[in-house]
């Protein structure tokens, strides 16, 4: 999934239960693994517990739980949310699959500081940069050579 930087972000995941089982005794965790795994948010007996410090206060269940709808949201989404989220639904004497889901966040270019080295002079060579701070993916340049605006010729006047 790909998501802008700050923007809320639904990963998406759910799970059938049998009828009439009692959701209350499943347990469900979403962690976060990149260099090392971290807990985004866990649910279990009824009481729902935010992990790391990374998403605290960012983060929630998209249904009320307990619930066969076990997607997560992050709010205000970072650079470093960028990674793979993996959710694991844990319920007595029943073996489920962790479900994955790959998370991109996109980072819009920072305005572009832009320099020229060289001396603009007739027939002189000139080089033009252009660098943005941030961007993900970072920014490509393109260079355009525009025609040139029409100058308006002020013929010289005698004053006093």
């Amino acid at each position: 999934m790909d998501v802008v930087k700050g923007k809320l972000v639904q990963l998406k995941a759910s799970y059938n239960a049998k009828p009439g089982s009692d959701l209350t005794t499943s347990t469900v965790i979403w962690n976060f693994v990149g260099d090392s795994t971290q807990q985004v948010i866990s649910y279990t007996k009824g009481s729902i517990n935010e992990g790391s410090a990374q998403f605290r206060g960012r983060v929630g269940f998209l249904a009320n739980m307990p619930s066969s709808d076990v997607s997560l949201y992050i709010n205000n989404t970072q650079e470093s949310d960028s990674g793979r989220y993996v959710c694991q639904v844990l319920i007595p004497d029943v073996f489920m699959e962790p479900v994955e889901v790959m998370l991109d966040v996109k980072v819009p270019p920072a305005v572009p500081t832009c320099s020229l080295s060289g001396k603009p002079v007739l027939k002189g060579n000139v080089t033009l940069m252009c660098m943005s701070s941030a961007g993900k993916p970072l920014p490509l340049y393109k260079w355009r050579r525009t025609s040139p605006t029409s100058e308006v010729f002020f013929a010289p006047m005698l004053s006093e």
